[in-house]
């Protein structure tokens, strides 16, 4: 950053204009590899691998639906959730502004949502870039908000928060953007795009915020799905608490594209 100013405001030549323009760090890499440069963004070196969500058990939570994500079509159903407004991600978090967000082991809260988690990795790989969601939801009220967590969970079950993304079922009218958008969902969300629930599947597609994530060997990669964030967001709430359901069959396929290097 000294650098960057030092040439804006200074007028020193130090060279960081001839350098490649994003500079990120892999998280959970081999330190030798964890800082990397890149020109463009999306990397080209990342394959965009289409996970579906599929009815389980994985075997590796017990949540409300222990569902799976796997590269195969889904084979058809839906997933049944009552929503639970106490589900949270803690207190300190990168909401919180705090410089070292403080997430804890995301599997007791991801006990109280729909999850869908991969098989152990054959081989370690990375993900970096953003993930992007395509969820078939229908609900029992005329709104809702969707959180969605991209986790790393280890051989012992301890699940780490990688990143997030959420939207309010309403916004979800997409357009093409109006300035280049990296290939990312646009939503203008304004008032004639907000299109509340009636009660049929509609598709909800959002990305999740950008990362850069290793996963070793033997880890597993899952996404958790809520309608709530206690700790860190105002959401919508109703009473009793509405029923959703996600679907992952043929005329509705849920999935997440993960953006992977080295699969």
């Amino acid at each position: 950053m000294v650098r960057w100013y030092d040439y804006w405001l200074k007028d020193i030549n130090n060279g960081i204009m001839d350098e490649p323009p994003i500079y990120y760090c892999v998280l959970d890499a081999h330190q030798n590899t964890r800082w990397r440069w890149t020109r463009r963004w999306p990397i080209s070196e990342a394959d965009p691998v289409r996970y579906h969500f599929h009815a389980g058990p994985s075997g590796s939570i017990e949540s409300v639906n222990d569902g799976v994500l796997v590269t195969a079509p889904p084979e058809g159903g839906f997933d049944a959730y009552v929503v639970d407004y106490t589900t949270t991600t803690g207190p300190a978090t990168r909401c919180t502004g705090s410089t070292a967000p403080a997430y804890p082991d995301m599997a007791a809260d991801d006990q109280k949502g729909l999850t869908y988690t991969t098989a152990p990795l054959a081989a370690a790989l990375d993900l970096i870039g953003h993930p992007i969601l395509h969820v078939w939801i229908q609900s029992s009220a005329d709104d809702v908000d969707l959180f969605a967590y991209l986790e790393d969970v280890d051989p012992q079950g301890r699940s780490t928060y990688v990143t997030e993304g959420c939207l309010r079922a309403s916004h979800r009218t997409l357009s093409e953007a109006p300035y280049e958008a990296l290939g990312l969902p646009y939503r203008p969300s304004g008032e004639g795009d907000i299109a509340t629930l009636n009660g049929e599947p509609v598709e909800m597609v959002f990305d999740l915020l950008p990362t850069a994530k290793h996963f070793a060997a033997g880890h597993r990669i899952r996404i958790t799905l809520a309608c709530a964030d206690r700790d860190n967001y105002r959401h919508l709430t109703h009473d009793p608490a509405p029923t959703i359901k996600i679907f992952h069959d043929a005329q509705h396929r849920s999935h997440v594209i993960l953006p992977l290097v080295g699969r």
